[in-house]
């Protein structure tokens, strides 16, 4: 089978491999359509300390149903499905406790390799994480499940805001987070480096900002709640003061492994500003993701900038690195 496998930092190709097979508990997908995405970009620029090299590349997938592994029950080949990354327990201390998010044995076991004609889905996915996609949804915006499902986990993480949202950043996930905001009543603001964006902030229900290195002065104090949607340990040490006081910031976006943060205590006391975090997403958040895209009350089709074969992917992946495009979505055979 063709399939796109990183050997190393910076380095990525084509490559022949033998199509998988399903072990006990596993389905075997074939791939319908996959989307890029910005920890693609991460992995090729720095890597990842919990993913080894080499890998088959991409997550982010609606598939078929082209093969059961032994005790596999209650799917069926041809079957259109989309499957979480990870696969909790169910058992240990952080699933009994709805975290199941944080299960320590989650991501042993990952769904991924996207970018190829055939994905492996592991068993402990299969059984709590594999989504049937509802008659009529389209492969390409199931396969939006992954990143809207983090959105809709983080949601959760927060006391629900009543007034103005801030939303650092502009890519896809910080328009996935306008999209909800937007339809939950709330004004948002999208600030971002590239004003290009501005268009795609507004088709999502929100106003765009352009910043820069040294932020914007006009967003101090502008909002009841600020979420970092960078992995920028400098934006993570700007947001409480972007939030008026009693206000909360969300630190969704993955800084780099080791990076410090610094906050300024006084800020943070006599400001009352409640910090939280936001990690990945639990199987309910899945369902409730899928439930969104299936009724049109989130259609992330805007965010897709083109589309083509999986031997299109490195084109996608260049012009994604060089901002021209938030999302591109191979689409795998007929």
């Amino acid at each position: 089978m063709k399939a796109y496998v990183q050997d190393a930092i910076g380095s990525y190709g084509e490559r022949d491999l033998e199509p998988p097979r399903p072990g006990p508990g596993e389905v075997i997908l074939k791939m319908r359509a996959a989307l890029t995405c910005g920890t693609d970009l991460k992995l090729l620029s720095r890597g990842h300390p919990r993913i080894a090299l080499p890998a088959t590349m991409g997550h982010e997938l609606c598939g078929e149903v082209a093969a059961l592994g032994d005790g596999v029950a209650g799917w069926k080949l041809g079957e259109r499905v989309v499957p979480g990354v990870s696969g909790p327990c169910g058992h240990c201390r952080e699933c009994r406790a709805g975290r199941e998010n944080l299960c320590p044995s989650a991501h042993a076991d990952r769904t991924w390799g996207a970018f190829a004609d055939r994905v492996r889905v592991p068993a402990a996915v299969v059984a709590s994480s594999l989504h049937r996609v509802p008659a009529g949804l389209d492969d390409e915006v199931a396969a939006f499940l992954d990143p809207l499902a983090s959105v809709l986990h983080g949601w959760s993480r927060l006391r629900e805001p009543r007034g103005a949202v801030l939303v650092y950043g502009a890519g896809a996930l910080a328009l996935l987070w306008a999209a909800v905001a937007s339809r939950r009543g709330l004004a948002v603001i999208v600030a971002g480096r590239r004003p290009e964006r501005a268009s795609l902030a507004e088709r999502f229900g929100a106003r765009f900002v352009r910043v820069d290195g040294g932020g914007a002065p006009e967003l101090a104090e502008s909002a009841d709640l600020a979420v970092d949607a960078t992995g920028d340990a400098r934006v993570w040490e700007r947001l409480p003061f972007l939030v008026r006081p009693g206000g909360q910031v969300l630190l969704f976006g993955g800084c780099a492994p080791g990076a410090a943060v610094t906050f300024d205590a006084a800020r943070l006391h006599y400001a009352e500003i409640t910090l939280s975090g936001a990690f990945h997403y639990a199987p309910r958040d899945a369902r409730e993701a899928l439930e969104a895209l299936a009724s049109g009350e989130v259609d992330p089709r805007p965010l897709i900038a083109g589309r083509g074969p999986l031997s299109a992917l490195p084109g996608f992946l260049d012009a994604q690195a060089r901002g021209a495009g938030v999302r591109y979505a191979v689409r795998g055979d007929a």
